[in-house]
């Protein structure tokens, strides 16, 4: 997938200065009395980490908004990056602050301000967790579903205890102006996560699915058909992936992404063909008919336009071919 220039430089912009944002507002509106160059620079580097993990929250709520044009592979390989570079930056702002002046150390002491030791320690910890529980999961043999959960959780906590450490701190934040432009900055970063994993199931309750086939294939993968309950269906372009929940209700934590290899003309029936690869699409071909589905989506610029006159090459392998047939189907007809 080629990304033009253009958009790419664009969002990249726009991301830093959402990164810079908490920084920038903590210079602009405060001037407190001068430090040393070590002390204020660990302190900036705190309200930057702030500002990347806030920004976390946006890159992976698949938000269709933000970048768009991008891919979401790119993005959360985007993602992973900037969350190790984060974990760097919540490491690098006590290191700082410790080396530059040793008193530092007694905000980690709970016996005068216990709040405020605990939320550093504890976004301290929690960000390790979130780097270490998302880099070697399968290691851990931490199940997808549930790291999914924890994932949420520890976000939630390390955004929301940042925040609550920046103005119980109360240097850059003195004054009330920065403290509502914090607010505002972080309580929309938390509301987007609120969105993605609240508001957006309970949207989905209006738009049932019903299981109409789970077939295994030779042992090695399910061709799963579900059909709108009542309603339009879903449009969507011809290599597209949507995310499938199955079961009564679209809050579960069972929730994966596969590839559309069904005619897009079609948006009433979707069919998908998921290979053995774990728990959860081992045992899809044991789902029964009429089993509830919930779909969300679609996603995915890797897309072909039926009625382009330019010719196209296809080199897939496995199941990658899904989406490829997708796009077959759709030139057909």
């Amino acid at each position: 997938m080629k990304i033009p220039y253009l958009t790419l430089t664009a969002w990249i912009a726009v991301y830093f200065l959402l990164t810079l944002l908490p920084m920038g507002l903590a210079i602009a509106f405060e001037r407190p009395p001068a430090r040393t160059l070590a002390v204020e620079t660990g302190a900036l580097l705190g309200f930057l980490g702030m500002g990347v993990l806030a920004t976390q929250l946006v890159i992976s709520g698949r938000h269709r908004w933000f970048a768009k044009g991008v891919g979401q592979d790119n993005l959360l390989q985007f993602h992973r990056q900037m969350g190790i570079f984060a974990w760097l930056l919540v490491l690098a702002h006590p290191t700082t602050l410790l080396i530059a002046e040793p008193a530092y150390l007694e905000f980690l002491h709970p016996g005068d301000e216990p709040l405020r030791a605990f939320a550093l320690s504890g976004v301290l910890v929690a960000t390790t967790l979130l780097i270490v529980t998302s880099l070697w999961r399968q290691g851990l043999k931490l199940q997808y579903e549930w790291w999914r959960a924890l994932h949420g959780l520890l976000a939630l906590f390390v955004v929301s205890a940042g925040f609550g450490h920046a103005l119980m701190v109360n240097h850059h934040t003195t004054g009330w102006p920065v403290k509502i432009a914090l607010a505002l900055i972080v309580g929309a970063a938390l509301l987007l996560l609120v969105d993605s994993r609240l508001l957006r199931p309970w949207r989905l309750k209006g738009k049932r699915w019903t299981v109409t086939k789970a077939e295994e294939i030779n042992g090695e993968a399910t061709h799963l058909v579900v059909e709108a309950d009542n309603h339009e269906g879903l449009l969507f372009k011809p290599g597209q992936y949507a995310w499938i929940t199955l079961g009564d209700s679209p809050f579960s934590l069972q929730q994966h992404p596969f590839s559309m290899n069904s005619n897009p003309h079609n948006s009433r029936c979707l069919e998908f063909t998921a290979k053995h690869s774990g728990d959860f699409t081992s045992s899809l071909s044991e789902i029964k008919k009429g089993t509830r589905a919930w779909v969300e989506g679609p996603y995915g610029v890797f897309t072909l336009d039926p009625s382009s006159n330019r010719d196209a090459v296809m080199v897939v392998g496995g199941v990658g071919i899904t989406p490829i047939i997708s796009m077959l189907r759709s030139c057909v007809a």
